[in-house]
């Protein structure tokens, strides 16, 4: 089952089509249930009822020459796709009947990017349809579609081909439609108007009571009904006995009873068409394979009936806008409303993360628990938040990816705009096996997830106190311009750590050190640090401060808040647009051990308990500009390569399973994709080891391997790695793996762009034919002009259909 999300934010599933009574029967029904239009422009001829053989084409054989998918919305069909392919070459007919209630939901949309899919890995290269001139809803299926379209008009007929190649614009459209959708899907959590809270409890110490307590005193402006099948009333609200009960149709119910009463909880939820769901309870996949089989049973009928859940073991939600401020959480304490959203794999964490978030003043915007994830996921709610004004930046906590390369799509998109932290746990197999998600999710390897991270934009740090040291920053403070960090304080103890980690986290330290010393501290402060500020060499600034008496802290922190609100009064009367740079601060005091901040007008300036601290966090911060100032890379076109002819050498080299290409075709396909290859070395001294593949969690990766430059035996291994980049790669992606092996390896400038090519052309490669599953190359050469492939492998294997 492949679950999708309609339009208007309901769910449905997609499953292949079987040659069985069963799906037979599915077809039937929906055959007689659709308008008498919907099966003439289905078939294009006046049908009464759909014949055996119609139904057998449209079911097909799995995807190689036909593939029928159905979307189910619980038991019921609701609507099939189909393609057959034509005539044994690349182009196969596509069509699609659709309930008629449920038309207009972008159901048609959602099959055809499926079956294209499906086609394209079998490899299927365009689609044609006959539609009917006045079948206007079908037509603007494939017209909105974002595949490349051709029309010929035969009478009252319009004869479509759309090429299956992956676009960018097909990319973007397909990514906007699914946003849309998700977000859709997503408001019942996160703007109700009215929350159950099944399970609220007279008892003080249960669940249910302390959520729904919580609820209340996160002055909630919605509805809220405890549900208590032997309560009156629940903290001094009307209690109902069932959600079924509740006089109006609930937006969301949050189920706190104990596991083995959450099936018929559900039942009751789905009855009375509540519009989302959150499990609270435990004792599913987080505790043994009985709870995993329950919490399966449970999906699939929310599921079926078209809502969302998160959960289970989720330990809530939060959100604090103007509009809407609930806390449908057991976090005991409210963060203040502010520009962070949150998600969380871990409860527990997530609920210490709004509580040290509290203590250092840190504003929430969204808090989410995401639990065992069933259902939503932190992929559905990095789409909810994209576009989300009160949130600016966005945190996670994770153990384990669902699915990588979707998360690396959306946060590509968002990372140039919001700042996108992140703590990856489970990075050892030991920690790995003590995660709760080992049930349903593979290991990820850290050199995919880095490559994921770096090509994205996404800070990666190690721990949650990292995490909220790099937001102290990106909260309040604007990005630096550069990496250039001048240090000011009033001892020479703080700053020799201050600047060995300011040249150890990759910044430049602009020296000397301004050592103010122990006389009139306030006013040094205060006269020192508006020049440098105005310094046009200093990117940042970094402030220690020692105090010598217990009143030295107040009058520095003013001193200092003074000077910035200064150079930022003087940038606003010149009529500069841009903001006083980024401060970080260090005060050597007893009793600091977590941040806190110096207001300076509307800027706050964190102050951090150690400076190795502070630095850390800036360091990420000027990662995370560099990223920003740097411009997006582009997929390149090749005008030289046939991809048509690539696609048609690997298929005909295919196996049942994995499979050498031959040497012969192997060349024979780097020379069509425009890749020089050598038989025999000319050198002794190897530079370069390539290798490309396909991970099953992360799909294509590419590593490039420099060696040292002298003589190595065949069983030496490279020792200079670039760093792994997930495919496809952007010029950007190119040109920085290339670059990473520079200074290991002596390479003019016109074999590094040779070098350069080689990697783009790879990429086109895999984006060209699926069915390459590796490329292996031992050894590359370069002369004056070119740069050649001696020693590889190709390794090629057919894509499974949906």
């Amino acid at each position: 089952m492949q679950p999708i999300i309609l339009r208007d934010g309901r769910v449905a599933e997609l499953r292949m089509a079987k040659d069985v009574e069963a799906d037979r029967v599915l077809i039937r029904d929906l055959s007689s249930r659709v308008s008498a239009e919907s099966l003439y422009f289905r078939f294009m001829h006046v049908v009464k009822e759909v014949r055996e053989d119609l139904i057998t084409a449209m079911i097909g054989d799995g995807g190689p020459n036909s593939l029928g998918l159905l979307c189910m919305a619980g038991e019921e069909l609701i609507a099939i796709g189909n393609y057959v392919r034509v005539d044994a070459g690349t182009t196969a007919e596509v069509a699609f009947l659709v309930d008629d209630k449920i038309q207009q939901k972008g159901i048609g949309t959602l099959l055809l990017e499926y079956l294209a899919e499906s086609a394209w890995n079998h490899g299927i290269q365009q689609f044609e349809a006959y539609v009917l001139r006045d079948n206007t809803p079908m037509l603007n299926v494939f017209r909105a579609s974002g595949y490349e379209l051709m029309s010929t008009y035969e009478s009252d007929t319009i004869h479509l081909h759309l090429s299956l190649s992956h676009t960018e614009k097909l990319r973007t459209l397909r990514a906007m439609r699914d946003k849309r959708a998700t977000v859709a899907s997503l408001k019942p959590f996160f703007e109700p108007n009215s929350i159950a809270v099944i399970g609220a409890s007279k008892d003080p110490t249960h669940l249910g009571h302390v959520l729904l307590r919580n609820i209340l005193q996160s002055d909630y402006r919605g509805t809220v009904y405890p549900v208590n099948p032997t309560a009156t009333s629940v903290s001094a609200v009307r209690a109902y006995k069932s959600v079924l009960s509740v006089p109006e149709t609930v937006d969301l119910a949050m189920i706190a009873v104990p596991a083995a009463q959450v099936n018929a909880v559900v039942d009751d939820c789905l009855r009375a068409e509540v519009g989302a769901i959150i499990i609270v309870a435990s004792g599913f996949s987080d505790r043994d394979p009985e709870g995993s089989m329950l919490e399966k049973e449970i999906f699939r009928k929310i599921r079926g009936a078209g809502r969302r859940m998160i959960g289970p073991s989720s330990l809530g939600l939060l959100h604090l806008t103007e509009e809407v401020h609930m806390n449908a959480s057991f976090s005991p304490v409210l963060p203040i409303s502010g520009s962070i959203a949150i998600a969380s794999h871990s409860g527990a964490l997530g609920i210490a993360v709004l509580e040290y978030a509290s203590r250092i003043g840190v504003g929430v915007s969204s808090f989410v628990s995401l639990g065992n994830r069933v259902d939503v996921s932190g992929n559905d709610l990095l789409q909810y938040w994209e576009d989300d004004a009160a949130t600016k930046i966005i945190v996670l906590y994770l153990e384990s990816f669902g699915n990588p390369r979707k998360f690396w799509s959306i946060t590509r998109r968002i990372a140039r705009q919001k700042p996108i932290i992140v703590v990856k746990s489970a990075r050892t197999a030991s920690a790995f096996s003590l995660s709760k998600t080992r049930q349903s999710t593979l290991a990820a390897p850290d050199t995919a997830v880095d490559a994921l991270f770096r090509q994205a934009g996404i800070i990666r740090v190690n721990t949650l106190l990292e995490l909220f040291d790099a937001a102290a920053i990106l909260s309040y403070a604007p990005l630096p311009r550069g990496r250039r960090v001048a240090v000011v304080t009033n001892t020479a103890g703080g700053a020799v750590i201050t600047v060995d980690t300011i040249i150890r986290e990759g910044l430049e330290f602009v020296g000397p050190v301004i050592n103010l010393g122990f006389e009139a501290l306030a006013q040094s402060y205060r006269d020192v640090l508006p020049q440098v500020l105005r310094d046009d060499s200093v990117d940042a600034v970094m402030v220690i401060f020692t105090p010598v008496s217990a009143t030295d802290q107040e009058g520095v922190m003013k001193a200092i808040a003074q000077a910035v609100e200064e150079v930022q009064q003087d940038y606003e009367k010149q009529g500069h647009t841009h903001e006083v740079k980024p401060i970080v601060a260090n005060f050597l005091t007893p009793g600091d051990d977590f941040v806190h901040y110096i207001c300076a007008g509307t800027l706050r300036i964190p102050v951090y308990p150690f400076p190795e601290h502070a630095v850390r966090a800036l360091a990420k911060v000027a990662d995370y500009a560099s990223f920003c100032r740097t411009e997006p890379g582009d997929l390149p076109v090749f005008e030289d390569i046939d991809s048509d002819q690539i696609r048609s050498l690997v298929r005909q080299n295919l196996q049942p399973e994995l499979a050498l290409l031959p040497r012969e075709q192997a060349e024979q396909l780097l020379s069509i994709l425009g890749v020089a290859t050598a038989k025999k070395q000319h050198t002794d001294i190897r530079t370069m080891w390539l290798e490309m593949k396909v991970d099953s969690l992360f799909g294509p990766l590419i590593t490039l391997y420099a060696f040292h430059d002298y003589e190595l035996s065949s069983e030496d291994v490279p020792q200079i790695k670039s760093g792994t980049r997930m495919m496809p790669l952007t010029d950007l992606d190119a040109r920085e793996m290339v670059e990473a092996v520079l200074s290991h390896v002596q390479l003019q400038l016109v074999s590094a762009r040779a070098l350069m090519g080689i990697l783009l052309r790879l990429s086109v490669l895999i984006e060209s034919a699926p069915e390459i599953f590796s490329v292996i190359c031992r050894r590359i050469e370069f002369d004056q002009e070119k740069a050649y492939l001696v020693d590889f492998e190709i390794f090629v294997q057919a894509v499974p259909s949906l």
